[in-house]
């Protein structure tokens, strides 16, 4: 595991490959990833959510 992952994180290309969103959202939250692997993870949850909030109601029109 390297011990300077999260210092590199913008070079990394995973996380250069993301959404700008959640780029920014990580980058904003100010985590710490020890890993590739949690920050694919957050990533994930953070796509997950906001796909989850996007989703258009049943019956919003209404």
């Amino acid at each position: 595991m390297d011990s300077h992952f999260g210092e590199n994180i913008d070079s990394n290309a995973y996380f250069q490959a993301l959404p700008a969103y959640v780029k920014e959202s990580i980058k904003q939250s100010g985590v710490h990833f020890a890993s590739e692997e949690e920050l694919r993870d957050c990533a994930e949850k953070l796509m997950k959510n906001n796909q989850a909030n996007t989703k258009p109601q049943l019956g919003a029109n209404l």
